[in-house]
């Protein structure tokens, strides 16, 4: 039995890295697409060691791969020194990965001239391929590195610090290329972060679910069988009445808060529903499968 367990464990592991390296590797291809077919030729340097590949390359016509390739190697020295091993393993992969696909799509043909255009689609598409390799565990490397040793060194947010490091680019930027540009610039960026903001929390992202009502064990009943989720009771008192009642908590897809909400009112159409978002789910019946390890002693999961 332990021996199953253990070789199970392994299995899940290797797969998990396979997802993992995959996701990488596919999230880094998307990103020098988007800087090649779009960002390098229309002057957009929107933040990041690309950003500053893209101003550096306008003024001394180095190539992109290779400044990246070049400033991410100190860069990996500073991770492994002062963010330890397991984090420079991580990064390693993605670091080395880009500048090979930046070199392998810089004969793409640009998309659009049209730098409107260019700021937002590229940001759509960078945005896309940041957001898969960050689902991957893994970086870059380049300026992502500076924001970690910085937020681990500093009191100062990471999201801060980003903002601070992409802005010193966009202000290189100015020596680069006019002002339109830069704007353009900025726009992009805003997009990117947005795009990847968007695949961190979740475009279908779960929706907590609290619930007070005199039915509370039809509705209960409901969602344990019907829908098929797990609920959580809590005891409340009402402050205006101070009477004791049950409050049900459930987490839900997000496909499926309207049915559930329609069913409930139709149950008690006095219910009181709380709806709020829940970025991040993990456990069975989402991150895991709903068989995953069942106890005798689970609350959570009908059994």
């Amino acid at each position: 039995m332990m021996d199953n367990s253990i070789e199970l464990f392994f299995v899940e592991l290797i797969m998990q890295r396979f997802k993992e390296f995959f996701l990488v590797t596919i999230g880094t291809f998307i990103m020098a697409v988007g800087f090649n077919s779009l960002f390098l030729a229309n002057n957009i340097a929107s933040g990041g060691i690309s950003g500053l590949a893209i101003s550096i390359n306008k003024l001394f016509e180095i190539n992109l791969a290779t400044f990246v390739f070049i400033v991410n190697i100190p860069l990996l020295i500073a991770c492994y020194v002062f963010l330890g091993r397991t984090t420079f393993l991580k990064t390693v992969y993605g670091s080395n990965i880009y500048p090979f696909f930046l070199k392998l799509t810089d004969s793409l043909p640009t998309l659009t001239k049209d730098p409107l255009l260019a700021a937002l689609f590229g940001g759509i598409i960078v945005g896309i391929g940041i957001g898969l390799v960050f689902l991957g565990n893994s970086s870059t490397g380049g300026t992502g590195i500076i924001t970690q040793i910085l937020n681990k060194l500093t009191p100062i947010p990471i999201g801060i610090l980003m903002g601070i490091i992409d802005g010193i680019i966009v202000i290189i930027g100015f020596i680069a290329f006019d002002p339109d540009s830069v704007m353009y610039s900025i726009l992009a960026l805003m997009t990117i972060t947005y795009i990847v903001n968007l695949m961190m929390s979740g475009a279908d992202s779960s929706r907590n679910v609290m619930i007070i009502s005199r039915y509370h064990e039809e509705i209960k009943e409901y969602i344990t069988t019907v829908v098929d989720r797990g609920v959580t009771e809590f005891p409340v008192v009402g402050g205006f009445t101070g009477k004791e009642q049950r409050m049900l908590m459930t987490t839900v897809s997000r496909p499926e808060i309207q049915k559930l909400e329609t069913n409930i009112l139709a149950i008690d159409d006095t219910a009181f529903l709380i709806v709020m978002p829940a970025t991040q789910v993990k456990g069975r019946g989402f991150s895991l499968q709903k068989d995953h390890k069942k106890y005798n002693e689970d609350i959570l999961i009908p059994m």
